[in-house]
């Protein structure tokens, strides 16, 4: 195989040197360099004899930049081409992080909007603790803020704490409180349970009564007897209130002379009006109360105490109670905090 005669070294002539391109810098690789102009000479008859220099054309191809970044960018790839041969070593450009307001700032993202922390710390439900904790507080129902409770402490001088109830016979309050017993330990521990001596059909709460007023009252009190006669009543079914639903007294209430019986308990209530004492807006509705829901029980919780004492197994339903007379009933609390009650007069019916 034979070699080419202009790069044979073997034959005489030496081959000619090609000239080599030379780099433009300045040449982008993708664009077109343009040629350079000749320049124009100025015959001699024009009256001028030097050569006007004539400004060299910006090209397309090199476009100036608007910004001083881009030269700057410009002059250093301008002395790595031209300079000793050896690329000066590269340093990474520190760019800061932008937020989301679009600020140049060293904040890192966190886990909220606008948020100033600058490290995220990761929670989770096992060992996150609310430093203050919510705790349910039930609230005052508005049928309870007037209801009776007997033993109140803070009684004011001078003064005792009276009512007017129908007494009922202490067999009856026994079977009443057997009630309890139908129920669940867990549902039995919700309720707070009467005592059998607080156990009156309730026909008016006076309150803290000042103890010059007694008087006055007894002798209401036998007027409205006389002026009533005796009858009778029959032990209803179990009821609370509001509802079963969610009950907060469970009770026992009555039927058979109904009538009678409300028209009692409007006399006793114009007899105490009548002395200045405050009148009781309520519907009466006669019962017997049992027991009380403790604070804070409702719900769930509550709704099964409903329905437990819905179906408490009362035998004495039918049963006839007669009504005799009308007491007046004084509470108080003991040395060890106990509430005691005391009857300070009784009346016959006429």
């Amino acid at each position: 195989m034979t070699k080419s005669n202009d790069l044979d070294p073997w034959i005489g002539d030496t081959p000619e040197e090609k000239p080599k391109a030379e780099i433009q810098v300045d040449a982008k690789p993708d664009e077109e360099v343009e040629a350079e102009p000749e320049a124009v000479v100025v015959p001699a008859d024009s009256g001028t004899t030097d050569v006007d220099e004539v400004s060299e054309p910006v090209s397309d191809a090199d476009p100036v930049s608007d910004s001083d970044d881009d030269a700057e960018d410009a002059n250093e790839l301008v002395d790595k081409k031209t300079g000793d041969g050896e690329p000066s070593e590269w340093t990474p450009t520190d760019v800061p992080e932008r937020t989301r307001s679009g600020r140049d700032t060293i904040e890192l993202y966190t886990a909220r909007k606008g948020a100033k922390d600058v490290t995220f710390i990761q929670r989770s439900e096992a060992t996150y603790v609310p430093s203050d904790p919510k705790l349910y507080v039930a609230p005052i129902p508005e049928d309870e803020e007037e209801t009776p409770e007997f033993g109140f402490p803070e009684v004011p001088e001078n003064t005792q704490r009276l009512f007017i109830a129908i007494e009922i016979p202490r067999k009856l309050k026994r079977e009443f409180l057997d009630l309890a017993n139908s129920f669940r330990p867990r549902e039995w521990d919700r309720v707070r349970w009467i005592d059998e001596e607080a156990m009156h059909l309730t026909l008016k709460f006076l309150g803290d009564t000042p103890a010059d007023q007694i008087p006055d009252i007894k002798d209401a009190l036998q007027q409205a007897a006389e002026s009533t006669g005796k009858f009778t009543v029959k032990i209803g079914r179990t009821g609370c209130f509001p509802s079963f639903v969610d009950p907060r007294i469970c009770w026992v209430g009555f039927t058979g002379e109904l009538r009678r019986l409300e028209q009692l308990q409007g006399r006793v209530e114009g007899r105490m009006v009548a002395l200045g004492l405050e009148e009781d807006d309520r519907e009466f509705r006669a019962h017997i109360t049992v027991g009380r829901t403790r604070p804070g029980i409702r719900g769930r919780f509550a709704e099964d105490i409903g329905i437990s004492w819905q179906h408490a197994p009362l035998r004495l339903t039918g049963q006839e109670v007669s009504v005799n007379a009308i007491a007046l009933y004084r509470s108080y609390l003991d040395d060890k905090d106990d509430t005691q009650y005391q009857q300070l007069a009784n009346f016959e019916l006429g």
